[in-house]
């Protein structure tokens, strides 16, 4: 059953959406495509289910921001805002975007052990952790970007994922700090794949396409699913954008819970936002090639372990009359590993992985939940667009540029709007909506 299927209308959504492999007339392109049908009947039922999305979003944060403080205090300037013990708990994510977390190519976890010795201040020093630093790196300032604004950005993403919300209300409170000004890369220069947009996207496409592959049996039967979900250009995409990133590892800090569950490594995916050569070749070879084809060549052919791995390891070496406590030392000598949540990799839908894919859409939830009450709470008067958010994201998944359906229109940078998007997508003989 899809996640919040009591009330998000994800049928209306399924039913509109057909499965062609290696479509003559896309291409050669695997995907889900929208099915031929009238198109007044269409434009109604995707609007039912992008509105009915919203809906339930907005009334899932009227709930979740009770929780909090309703009127928190805006902080002093020199005042820390993340104390001591919470820094120990988003360390791994924070020493991971420091490049501290890394074996190689392949990115590792630090032991409990390791994080209550690691001394506080190379996880985040105090200036990192105060007020000051987020008046000054996200005031209102032009031009090029600065190595501060990427880190106050990736360092906002690391507290929205581990649900620090009430020092995020706090500095949202204060009238120098403007979070929006974190959102998307188009307000600098040199700032390829920055913003807290990539953690609303990474989530947003997520949710989306995995709750749509639940409800179409046909494409995650036993039967099937090793055949059909891998190849499709929307799982693929989605994949890339939640797991890999352009440029190197800068920014990337929303692709962490992602490659936590899916078992994919720092650096197996390139993924380009942009329309660079690179970018264009992925894009036209989404949905034609198979995923182990779209990884980068330093990590072809490369075995990454999973949970199943361990213990015939343990067995095989167990047959050389090695002890399971000397096995276990080999392989983590060896840096074997295990890498992700799910029990069986490379397959979110089998059966035996249906507990972490519960758990993993409920966290994806929460993430676009998150942001929303971050983007209502402070004193600037922004909030986000879903509406146009969710249309990007069912444009980007499933190739939706029909004119019958979508159209384009200007919104240049409107007051109200967290984004401050140029232009946004509506339905057809839709007007924008505030």
């Amino acid at each position: 059953m899809a996640h919040q299927a009591h009330a998000i209308p994800w049928h209306a959504l399924a039913d509109n959406l057909k499965y062609l492999h290696c479509s003559p007339r896309n291409h050669g392109v695997t995907n889900l495509y929208l099915r031929k049908t009238k198109a007044q009947k269409q434009v109604k039922e995707l609007r039912h289910f992008v509105r009915g999305f919203v809906r339930a979003l907005e009334d899932y944060v009227s709930v979740e921001r009770k929780k909090y403080n309703e009127t928190p205090v805006a902080p002093e300037e020199d005042e820390i805002l993340i104390p001591d013990d919470r820094v120990r708990r988003i360390a791994r994510t924070a020493l991971l975007q420091k490049g501290s977390a890394t074996v190689g190519s392949i990115a590792v976890s630090h032991s409990l052990d390791d994080i209550t010795s690691c001394p506080l201040d190379s996880i985040l020093s105090p200036y990192e952790r105060s007020t000051k630093r987020f008046m000054r790196d996200t005031e209102t300032n032009e031009g090029d970007m600065f190595s501060e604004a990427r880190e106050a950005c990736e360092l906002t993403k690391n507290m929205l994922m581990y649900g620090e919300m009430d020092a995020l209300f706090r500095l949202a409170a204060h009238p120098q700090v403007r979070f929006y000004r974190l959102w998307h890369e188009d307000h600098y220069a040199n700032s390829h794949g920055f913003g807290l947009y990539k953690l609303v996207q990474a989530a947003l496409k997520a949710y989306i396409c995995l709750n749509i592959i639940t409800i179409k049996p046909e494409l995650w039967d036993t039967a099937s699913r090793d055949a059909l979900i891998a190849t499709i250009a929307a799982y693929q995409h989605m994949l890339l954008d939640c797991t890999g990133m352009p440029y190197g590892y800068m920014c990337d800090a929303h692709t962490y819970p992602h490659r936590e569950f899916f078992g994919i490594p720092r650096g197996v995916f390139r993924f380009e936002y942009d329309d660079t050569r690179y970018g264009r070749w992925q894009k036209q070879h989404l949905g034609t090639q198979s995923i182990p084809e779209l990884a980068h060549d330093s990590f072809r052919n490369i075995h990454i372990p999973s949970k199943r791995d361990i213990p015939v390891v343990i067995n095989l070496l167990g047959k050389k009359g090695l002890p399971a406590e000397l096995a276990l030392q080999i392989m983590e000598l060896a840096e074997y590993v295990p890498v992700g949540r799910l029990p069986v990799r490379d397959d979110p839908f089998h059966k035996d992985n249906a507990d972490e894919l519960k758990q993993y859409l409920g966290y994806c939830w929460k993430l676009l939940v998150r942001m929303d009450m971050l983007s209502k709470a402070g004193v600037h008067g922004r909030k986000l667009d879903w509406e146009a958010e969710v249309m990007d994201a069912l444009y980007a998944l499933f190739d939706m540029p029909c004119k019958t359906v979508f159209q384009t229109v200007e919104s240049w940078h409107e007051d109200w709007d967290f984004s401050n998007r140029m232009r946004k997508r509506v339905f057809a003989m839709d007007e924008p909506s505030k």
